[in-house]
């Protein structure tokens, strides 16, 4: 079996998320997403090498990452992208330090990503937004992300709205619950039965579990390692 090693919100903290890379044995690493902005790791250089990273990982097969709600109004012109610490003069240098593998590197933002039996995404879903006749299993649940994922990125382009990238009101948005990018797990996130997810997005102190659903967003002090149909929780302090 694979060993999958699985953090979140790096946030230009790439000396630290480095260091668990080099030290960490995996098969496969999965980012949830949220490279870009920081309230204490802002500057150019870190901004420089977080896109390095990105460049090299594009040629990567055993490397995917989740888009971010701090990624995504780096990629798209959509006004309704934007979060807080977005500037166009960050877009400016993001794009150029890309340069002609931006769209390489865009492609490489999933939306989703399925580990085992767990939906892996930059912040989860609410079951306020699923269709009402859907089966609660991992086929049925894919069959209609991809649907949602197909209209968002259509809307992304053309300047509109989506709920898969809309805030909600936890978050100050617009959306009575957040969407994939955007979902508070304190505030909106609600376990569904028969579906078990890990995010991140929200900080805390440590990883916390709810019902078999994981937030991971706390500053890469701790990730997971999952293998052979167990989770693990490791911690930064133990490298």
């Amino acid at each position: 079996m694979k060993r999958i090693l699985v953090f979140s919100d790096p946030h230009l903290r790439v000396a630290k998320m480095n260091h668990i890379l080099e030290r960490e044995n995996y098969d496969y690493a999965v980012c949830l997403g949220d490279w870009f902005d920081s309230h204490f790791f802002e500057n150019t250089n870190n901004l420089i090498a977080t896109c390095d990273f990105l460049k090299s990982s594009v040629a990567k097969s055993n490397f995917y990452t989740c888009i971010g709600n701090h990624d995504i109004h780096y990629f798209y012109d959509n006004q309704h992208a934007k979060a807080s610490g977005f500037t166009t003069n960050k877009k400016e240098l993001i794009q150029e330090c890309l340069g002609n593998k931006v769209n390489e590197v865009r492609k490489k933002f999933l939306w989703y990503i399925w580990i085992d039996n767990y939906l892996c995404s930059h912040a989860g879903l609410n079951i306020y937004h699923f269709d009402p006749n859907i089966k609660i299993n991992k086929q049925s649940v894919s069959t209609w992300l991809e649907k949602q994922v197909k209209e968002a990125e259509i809307k992304l382009n053309s300047g509109d709205k989506h709920w898969l990238y809309g805030a909600g009101a936890a978050r100050f948005g617009s959306q009575r619950i957040g969407g994939i990018i955007w979902l508070d797990f304190e505030e909106e996130f609600v376990p569904i039965e028969g579906l078990d997810q890990i995010v991140g997005h929200t900080f805390h102190s440590a990883v916390i579990e709810r019902n078999n659903n994981y937030c991971i967003d706390c500053s890469l002090n701790q990730y997971l390692i999952i293998e052979n149909g167990k989770l693990t929780v490791k911690s930064y302090s133990e490298l």
